[in-house]
């Protein structure tokens, strides 16, 4: 009995699965009418690059406008680091002592940690990422040198894109490292289709952005349970978000960077809204945008990972 019904409930069950919403042009062009609606009373404050990875079709505002990139910059260094150990010029397994020399303020684990431990880059590399700790980047950077990283993002066409400040907290008017939304959403293209890097490589470069602690930004502009794979960035009135949404019409690029705004909750505001807006576009969903991170609740989460890592401290 069950064998003679069971083709019938497979065909009653794909027949009754929502169809997907599709990016047509028109709806991309009504996006971009949205967004600039939105943006328009930003100025050049805020930057945007939309890139649909089913068609390859790509929106941008100020999108080729060069910003302080902030901690998103630390997604240059990743693809570097794996494109090096890709080409047999890197060992991610090789160990490096932390020393107090490294160690810097601002977001992650190792400032905390005792001078003299070793870690991996393959593991310096996870925790630059998943809490954008700024001794790991620092100690990555100095490992592979800034001119070796700059050369090759410049190699993969990402010329305005340069790292010169391997601490990450340079405030203006310091030099700081900068990049265009446009180039950060080009390299997550290339991460998320492995066009330049091997498939594993890529896998695990995304599995350490999908699972990073800062989501305050693209996450709140989507329906909860979407994934998001992405690196934020905050320094100094700079806030940034680039990551890759994968929504139930497919997955896309989406990088957003602001600077200059009076108050970061405002930035933070439009970035949510540029997420949502992108979202319902792009699915044909509508998001109901969730409260804004209470800043006690997040000192709260942060410093129960620290203790998390100085309990279940591992090299590798």
């Amino acid at each position: 009995m069950f064998k003679r019904l069971l083709p019938a409930l497979l065909i009653l069950y794909f027949f009754c699965q929502p169809a997907t919403a599709e990016i047509t042009k028109e709806k991309l062009m009504n996006l971009d009418q949205k967004l600039i609606r939105l943006l328009a009373p930003c100025g050049e404050k805020a930057g945007v690059c939309f890139i649909d990875l089913k068609t390859g079709w790509e929106l941008q505002i100020n999108g080729r406008k060069k910003f302080p990139a902030a901690s998103v910059i630390k997604l240059a260094v990743m693809a570097a680091a794996y494109h090096l150990s890709d080409t047999g010029q890197l060992d991610l397994g090789k160990k490096l002592p932390l020393r107090e020399s490294d160690k810097l303020g601002g977001s992650g684990v190792l400032q905390w940690m005792k001078a003299g431990r070793e870690y991996t880059l393959w593991n310096l590399v996870r925790l630059m990422i998943v809490l954008s700790d700024n001794t790991a980047t620092r100690m990555l950077v100095n490992e592979m040198g800034k001119e070796n990283i700059n050369l090759y993002l410049h190699a993969i066409d990402l010329n305005q894109s340069d790292i010169v400040d391997e601490t990450m907290l340079n405030e203006p008017p310091l030099p700081m490292n900068l990049t265009t939304p446009e180039e950060m959403a080009m390299l997550l293209l290339k991460i998320q289709q492995a066009r330049i890097f091997q498939p594993d490589s890529s896998k695990e470069m995304l599995n350490f952005m999908k699972n990073q602690r800062y989501r305050w930004g693209i996450w709140r502009g989507v329906p909860h349970g979407i994934i998001v794979a992405d690196k934020t960035g905050e320094v100094g009135g700079v806030l940034n978000d680039a990551g890759i949404v994968y929504s139930p019409s497919g997955p896309y690029v989406i990088s957003i960077f602001t600077h200059g705004f009076g108050k970061l909750r405002e930035a933070r505001e439009i970035i949510n809204q540029v997420s949502a807006l992108v979202y319902e576009a792009y699915t044909g969903t509508k998001v109901n945008l969730t409260k804004p991170i209470v800043k006690k609740k997040v000192i709260r989460r942060y410093r129960k990972t620290v203790r998390r890592y100085h309990k279940h401290y591992r090299t590798h």
